[in-house]
């Protein structure tokens, strides 16, 4: 009784595990296609990939040191840009203005995507624009940055990926991390078939084990009937014999009373 209800623990279990297995493996899939898809329609509207709200952007040029060096790749995030904060330091002197929030906007003129700090904020008969510059330039941008043209907010620099010399391609960075979902997935998917296999294995251990157990149960009662039998039989026997023995005697008895 207690092995069955091992024996049943167990199976609830292990077809827990594999329902979670599954749902991991199909989330992973999801997350892939997600990745996948965002990527394309990025690559497409020639805008860097944004998962999640978080995109990862190679930085190639000095004009951001010493905050940000060249060759470095960060990490920014979409923003609300009434939530974009200008430096509090003198606009002329740009030294003055670390405290300002980095962003990162797009310039339509030079057709590129450009990470640098507010200095100021202003408004003129379109309405309001970031004032912006490098931290390692001199001249604030020329461009007025309107809200409609920041595309993120600077997070970090992500030192480790520096190990990328000379830059690589943003879509290429999410689709090697689509690459090590795909793994994972994979992996689980391997993992998941796996266990299938080796509790289909153990099950069926544990069922020719519970036959020959019931097996040598059988041999067991089998041989103990047998021995039951033969003690009967020796019984019987003597039995026969000692009646046989007393209705001797008994006739032995009547002739000598003759």
């Amino acid at each position: 009784m207690e092995d069955m209800k091992d024996t049943s623990s167990k199976a609830k279990k292990t077809k827990k595990s594999t329902i979670i297995g599954y749902i991991v493996s199909i989330l992973c899939l999801l997350l892939c296609l997600y990745i996948t898809i965002e990527v394309i329609v990025a690559n497409t509207n020639n805008r860097p990939p944004r998962i999640f709200n978080i995109s990862i952007s190679y930085v190639p040029t000095e004009s951001m040191e010493p905050t940000i060096n060249a060759g470095s790749y960060v990490m920014f995030t979409g923003v609300n840009q009434d939530n974009i904060k200008a430096g509090s330091g003198s606009i002329s002197e740009n030294h003055d203005n670390k405290d300002g929030d980095i962003i990162v906007y797009y310039n339509q003129k030079e057709d590129k995507f450009i990470i640098h700090r507010v200095v100021g904020i202003e408004e003129d008969n379109e309405g309001r624009y970031f004032i912006t510059w490098g931290d390692n330039n001199v001249l604030t941008d020329e461009l007025k940055v309107r809200d409609n043209m920041v595309y993120g907010k600077y997070v970090t620099t992500l030192g480790f990926m520096s190990i990328f010399s000379g830059g690589v391609n943003t879509n290429l960075i999410f689709f090697i991390l689509v690459g090590i979902f795909v793994i994972m997935i994979a992996m689980q998917v391997i993992q998941v078939v796996l266990k299938n296999k080796t509790d289909s294995v153990k099950k069926k251990a544990e069922l020719d084990k519970e036959a020959l157990r019931e097996e040598l149960k059988k041999q067991i009662l089998e041989e103990e009937i047998a021995k039951l039998k033969a003690k009967n039989a020796e019984l019987s026997k003597k039995n026969n014999e000692l009646e046989s023995k007393e209705s001797i005697e008994s006739n032995d008895n009547d002739i000598k009373e003759e």
